[in-house]
């Protein structure tokens, strides 16, 4: 039989919201934290949307991942394959069995190419491309870079997905190097959004609509991309189901919940198999003692790295508060929506679950909300420096 171990905190996923818990964990005295992450590379994703357009190189986007696991974690290198919720106990694919007293669950949601019919073939083929996939990065990059003419089809779905606004990011980069490559005018290009708004709060919807206009780009609401065939993509809409011919398809990616998340009962009816979890305490309403950050719960707001941050940041306050006996702290909702609208500009909206603009820095929001090129310097060459040396060691 394999040996257990047991943690003070059980930390399951390595990726953004795994690595900072460990590191609050350890920052507020928790003294002894494990972590168990299979991956021994770890990719600041937000980057990829930058490295797939040509404005950052690759050798930017990740780092080791040993170099990353702070100080007093003990880094379990293997996946977790079975969660047994009521014990807080992972059984792990090498065979081991940890435990913890309190379990965080940031295991993130997994991108499934088989709920597109005709992607991964599109994608070979070079038809579709997507700044969303690490490996597809190059590929994605050379496309954009040489396309000169044409139909250009850009998805933006609805949840669950990672980082939804982000995916705005590459549309308007690209339509940003057309036009000084002075080919703009001879492509066509068409966002594809699911939802029959641009956004739901007004004032981010206004300023995307402003650059939709300015770029010429046709919108097509309550639309998106359900199959791809040779040179085709089927678009459902609310006309039915219609093939579009097409040179070029940037995907937004279909996610779903982890299999570890539905195989072991962390999840409930109409979660869609992602983590049951009270989306303000962080956590789960079976099972007090395990507590969920991330893509990987049914928090029923925007799956952004902004958001993950302050989920992290009250969970393991949470951890503290429900062993003292105190009132659990509660998380708003807040999210944030970076979306570079130019090569050289950024709109950095932030909003709660009531959609209300906020602002964490010290600006009016609407000021925020208003691309500018000091908002791209900050998404583009300060945040990867401030997730490496402050977000993933527990000091922001």
């Amino acid at each position: 039989m394999a040996a257990e171990r047991v943690h003070d905190v059980l930390v399951v996923g390595g990726g953004n919201g795994g690595l900072s818990a460990a590191a609050h964990l350890r920052r507020r005295g928790c003294p002894d934290v494990g972590l168990i992450e299979p991956s021994e590379r770890h990719v600041y994703k937000p980057l990829q949307n930058y490295v797939g357009t040509g404005l950052a190189s690759d050798d930017e986007l990740s780092r080791p991942q040993a170099s990353l696991i702070p100080d007093g974690v003990e880094w379990l290198r293997t996946a977790a394959v079975a969660i047994d919720p009521e014990r807080r106990e992972v059984r792990c694919a090498d065979g081991s069995v940890v435990r913890g007293r309190d379990l965080i669950v940031a295991t993130g949601a997994v991108i499934d190419w088989s709920l597109l019919p005709g992607a991964t073939e599109a994608l070979a083929s070079g038809l579709a491309v997507t700044t969303y996939v690490d490996t597809e990065l190059a590929r994605t990059r050379e496309r954009i870079a040489g396309f000169t003419s044409g139909r250009a089809i850009f998805e933006l779905r609805g949840q669950p997905v990672s980082g939804r606004e982000t995916a705005l990011k590459p549309l308007f980069i690209a339509c940003d190097t057309w036009r000084a490559n002075g080919v703009l005018d001879a492509i066509e290009v068409i966002l594809v959004h699911d939802g029959d708004r641009l956004h739901p709060v007004d004032a981010i919807a206004a300023e995307i609509r402003r650059h939709l206009d300015r770029y010429g780009i046709e919108a097509r609401p309550s639309t998106h991309v359900v199959a791809l065939r040779g040179d085709e993509v089927d678009l459902a809409g609310p006309r039915g189901t219609i093939p579009e011919r097409a040179d070029l398809v940037h995907l937004h990616p279909p996610y779903r919940a982890p299999e570890v998340i539905r195989e072991s009962g962390l999840d409930a009816d109409g979660t869609g198999g992602f983590a049951a979890v009270d989306p303000e305490t962080l956590r789960h309403p079976t099972h007090p003692r395990v507590w969920v950050v991330g893509d990987a719960g049914d928090l029923g707001d925007a799956r952004t790295g902004g958001a993950l941050r302050e989920q992290v940041k009250i969970a393991v306050e949470n951890i503290r508060r429900s062993r003292a006996g105190e009132p659990l702290e509660r998380y708003d909702g807040y999210t944030v929506a970076p979306i570079a609208t130019s090569r050289r500009s950024l709109s950095f909206g932030e909003y709660d679950r009531e959609l209300r603009p906020r602002h964490s820095l010290p600006l009016p929001a609407r000021g925020q909300i208003r691309s500018s090129p000091l908002w791209y310097a900050l998404d583009r060459h300060a945040l990867p420096q401030i997730y490496w040396n402050r977000i993933l060691k527990g000091r922001l």
